[in-house]
């Protein structure tokens, strides 16, 4: 049974008001809001909280998860431990994928406050200011790197203070990672003795070459979208924060979104809302809501017996992710990271987390990594590497630590595209997901040149001969193009960077408008990772921090901040 009004319960007198507990009460509950933010990831901690900062406006944000004060979450060292969480996690696959002979690929998406921000590596990367200028090349002319660039700067925090590019007064902290390993040392001078330069700051002027990584990471402890937005804004008498809440659909009424269907428990309910709902749950369940909502192609909507409220054969579609693999390889268990990681190891690791928020516990491991070129007809560099100096095999389901050290490497801008769908009209169900990757032979072929040059060109230097590196995987009998495309196929896997499926543009098909509205929907928004256009050449948290600040404005109608003049890399000159 469907009630209007939910009920009213009473809020534990030790509570932060707002957010959830390990007590199962709800909070206390109004009976409409003026906003409502479906999910409390990235981008819905910092709506939530930019739009509660207005006391004259109601907001509620309704998350499937739970709470994020589990100590793994906040240990960056615990990283491992917390990829493997089931319960915090959606569990979604993609596939069967039918360029990679069949396979399913985990994908990794947060069912916890805080979402991708509270269980991801914590890597910070904006992306190429190139990237921003082919937003603005195809229409969106208030997404071109001038007008992004104050807004990456209004959330920050930058370690190393701030300057044209960098910011120093936002809620989010940024470092550099201490990479102390000599393993990250030896990577970067490999690639400089292959002729790329290392670069002083890939998040400023040039990202273009080697770099030692930034991190989400503050005095030891995950800086994620809760911790820096939510928590300070808990305690806002218009701010309520419902958790363990399942959104069926979105009400509409004569063109217009009115309020969320939401199940807790047991107990369905509507909730209205006066001015906006603003979906804010990713590149899987924004569309998947949508769909559920009467909102997509109408001849899936018909398969499924959902009521066609907007035919927009967009919604779902366009979606990308950056595919890549592992290149690993072997060395003496002395040289590499695994000689601190006995247990003795792990237990010292722990306590110097506990007591001192130091050491390994504190670094996410990624902690430097490059943005190189496989081909010289490629505008911005088309490859992310991130090195690990340590490698890992699975074992029973749980990954085991290998002495040596390993290159992730993704392709920085697929030209393939995938689609999510629904299985049902149940929401209970999860999405269809596929990404087709590697449906585009440009993108296979750009792996396998990947491949090649870490194997050949930067393993292959003078730098790393001292360590006596033996490859593990894809292994030194893998050698032909045939080969390495056959490794590819078996190997590839995701950065967990899901985007693209609700388009952002000013055509006619576009699901939202440049100020992320759905197109003939009133009252009705997406913000986050699925209205981009085009998935940048970054790990996605940053610049979906920057989206979420840049639409927070604009719904709040507040004057966008000037543009910035700061300057940018091109690339070499041709």
């Amino acid at each position: 049974m469907t009630r209007t009004v939910p009920r009213r319960r009473r809020r534990r007198r030790d509570a932060i008001p707002g957010l959830p507990h390990d007590d199962p009460e709800e909070p206390e509950m109004a009976a409409s809001y003026d906003y409502i933010v479906v999910g409390a990831g990235t981008a819905g901690c910092i709506l939530a909280s930019r739009l509660s900062e207005d006391p004259s406006a109601t907001v509620l944000l309704v998350e499937a998860g739970g709470h994020d004060r589990n100590p793994m979450l906040t240990m960056p060292g615990a990283l491992p431990f917390v990829y493997q969480n089931t319960r915090i996690g959606w569990g979604y696959r993609s596939g069967p994928e039918p360029y990679l002979d069949g396979r399913t690929i985990d994908e990794k998406a947060g069912r916890i406050i805080g979402g991708g921000s509270s269980i991801n590596a914590m890597i910070f990367n904006r992306g190429n200011p190139l990237d921003y200028e082919g937003w603005a090349k195809d229409g969106l002319d208030d997404w071109d790197y001038a007008h992004v660039l104050p807004y990456f700067r209004k959330f920050e925090s930058f370690s190393d203070g701030p300057d044209e590019w960098r910011g120093a007064n936002g809620p989010v902290h940024v470092g550099r990672a201490p990479a102390a390993h000599r393993f990250h040392d030896t990577f970067l001078r490999a690639g400089e003795q292959a002729g790329f330069p290392v670069t002083p700051d890939h998040n400023g002027y040039r990202q273009e070459g080697m770099h030692i990584a930034q991190v989400f990471i503050h005095q030891g402890v995950r800086w994620s979208a809760s911790r820096a937005y939510l928590r300070p804004a808990a305690w806002r008498p218009n701010l309520t924060v419902l958790a363990r809440a399942t959104v069926e659909r979105i009400e509409i009424h004569d063109g217009r979104a009115t309020g969320i269907r939401v199940r807790v428990g047991t107990d369905t309910r509507v909730i209205p809302c006066e001015r906006e709902v603003i979906l804010a749950a990713g590149a899987f369940n924004s569309p998947k809501l949508l769909l559920l909502s009467g909102i997509g192609p109408a001849d899936e909507l018909a398969r499924h017996g959902i009521p066609v409220v907007s035919d927009r054969a967009e919604v779902g579609r366009n979606l990308q992710n950056h595919p890549g693999v592992d290149v690993q390889f072997g060395t003496a268990s002395e040289d590499s990271l695994t000689a601190e990681l006995s247990l003795a190891g792990r237990a010292k690791i722990g306590v110097d987390w506990l007591l001192r928020r130091r050491g390994l516990g504190a670094t996410n491991f990624f902690e430097s990594g490059a943005f190189l070129r496989t081909r010289d007809d490629v505008e911005f560099p088309n490859m992310q590497y991130e090195f690990l100096p340590l490698t890992r095999r699975l074992v029973k389901g749980k990954l085991v630590p290998v002495p040596g050290f390993q290159v992730w490497m993704d392709l920085s801008r697929p030209e393939s595209r995938g689609s999510v769908s629904l299985r049902s009209a149940n929401p209970q169900d999860p999405p269809s997901i596929v990404f087709n990757h590697l449906q585009a032979r440009q993108d296979l072929e750009d792996i396998v040149d990947g491949v090649k040059l870490t194997r050949e060109t930067l393993v292959k230097q003078q730098a790393w001969q001292r360590f006596r590196p033996v490859e593990l995987n894809p292994g030194p009998d893998v050698t032909s193009d045939r080969e390495i495309e056959a490794f590819v196929r078996s190997a590839c896997n995701t950065s967990y960077h899901g985007s693209g499926s609700c388009r952002m543009g000013v055509d006619d098909d576009a699901v939202v408008d440049q100020h992320g509205r759905v197109n003939t929907i009133g009252g009705l928004r997406v913000a986050d990772a699925s209205i981009m256009p085009r998935v940048v050449t970054a790990n996605l948290n940053a610049p979906v921090m920057m989206m979420a600040e840049k639409l927070a404005d604009r719904i709040r109608g507040i004057t966008p901040l000037p543009p910035g003049d700061a300057t940018f890399y091109g690339g070499p000159e041709r």
